[in-house]
């Protein structure tokens, strides 16, 4: 073996001599490290139990998250847990100082699903939805968003407590939440979720303009590229566009319509009902499917989609004919929806009523949905 010539000898002990410095160093101050963005925060609640989840969730997966890679080796490898103890360190991200503490990583963090699972069953219970934007900000920052089946839940929870705004809050911020109305199932909820807020209290004024000024915010995401659903019919990232669904526009027409003949004597003051219902016509025209409810017959399980989307189409046009007539748009196929829908409608809601639905099932939703309709 050649022996190392005195320049390389010299250089190989500086490199020691720096890195002992280095370490010792290391060994006797704390490291702060800095990172812009700082890790979400909850507020305090009234269920202490809720307030423990939410701590143990960002102590446990939000924190580590937002670290870098040298402070997660420090927080969750073993060899470093001593030196954690025997010399405490900090991490700064955005404006607060977190302490580095040692995490084992095999008993100390919770299943990631299971503990969202039970914040939003707790937040739920006590009525506590004003932590929900930034649990979703911190589980899509640490790559956890919540499945579409479970934005589906949150958002129904959240809508039967009256809490549509929190959802709206959350979709204002889709980028960060990772909610967003190009999903299916978070698109058919917020639009549920709509109709339902104004159905409360018997279409109370109350709830109808609650209802009114969270869709003028739905429709105006639905404009923005991260909401957008638009595309050309085939096409894999866009198969259908949101807002040109009848389902979806019934529910703005429903809402205007009900707005106007119950609180401004049966007239369009804004124009908007006359509008939303040539919109709906169109839609419907241009899908010839959809003149019609597909089936009479209740679904064996789940909910009662027929009756929860066609709803909307048949209570939308009948109350946009009493405000607007003789200058209803489409008059004659308007007659025609609305007989369809009618007959379909009043059949599958017989249909539903003889299996005599228990309270709080999907059959006796769909039931009270067509029963609570105005019709005087």
């Amino acid at each position: 073996m050649n022996p190392i010539c005195s320049r390389c000898a010299l250089r190989l002990q500086r490199a020691a001599t720096s890195d002992s410095i280095q370490a010792g160093r290391r060994a006797f101050s704390q490291t702060i490290t800095k990172r812009k963005g700082g890790v979400p925060a909850f507020t305090k609640t009234s269920s202490p139990e809720l307030d423990a989840k939410l701590a143990d969730i960002r102590a446990k997966h939000f924190i580590p998250a937002y670290l870098n890679h040298h402070d997660r080796r420090l927080i969750f490898g073993t060899k470093h847990k001593q030196s954690l103890e025997d010399n405490p360190q900090t991490a700064t991200i955005g404006k607060e100082e977190i302490d580095l503490n040692w995490i084992d990583r095999r008993s100390e963090v919770p299943n990631g699903k299971k503990l969202v699972k039970e914040i939003i069953n707790l937040s739920a219970e006590h009525d506590e939805w004003q932590n929900l934007p930034n649990l979703l900000v911190g589980l899509k920052h640490s790559r956890h968003t919540p499945s579409p089946e479970r934005m589906e839940e949150i958002i129904r929870k959240a809508v039967e407590q009256g809490r549509i705004g929190i959802i709206v809050q959350c979709l204002q911020q889709a980028e960060r939440t990772g909610m967003t109305l190009r999903t299916g199932k978070v698109m058919r909820s917020v639009m549920w979720g709509l109709h339902q807020t104004a159905q409360m209290d018997n279409w109370s004024e109350e709830s109808v303009t609650k209802a009114l000024k969270n869709a003028s915010q739905v429709a105006l995401l639905l404009e923005t590229e991260v909401h957008s659903t638009g595309g050309s019919t085939g096409s894999s990232s866009a198969p259908w566009d949101a807002k040109r669904r009848p389902e979806n526009v019934a529910v703005f027409l429903e809402l205007e319509a009900v707005n106007a003949y119950k609180f401004h004597n049966g007239v369009d003051v804004n124009g908007k009902v006359k509008m939303y219902a040539e919109r709906l016509l169109k839609c419907i025209g241009d899908i010839p499917e959809k003149t019609k409810p597909r089936s009479h017959a209740p679904a064996p399980r789940g909910p009662q989609f027929e009756m929860l989307h066609g709803v909307p189409i048949w209570h939308g046009l009948t109350l946009a004919q009493k405000i607007l007539s003789p200058n209803m748009p489409q008059a004659e196929f308007a007659n025609q929806i609305i007989a369809e829908y009618q007959t379909s409608l009043s059949a599958l809601a017989k249909a539903i009523e003889e299996k005599s639905p228990k309270e709080g099932t999907y059959n006796a939703q769909a039931l009270s949905v067509w029963k609570d309709c105005i019709r005087d």
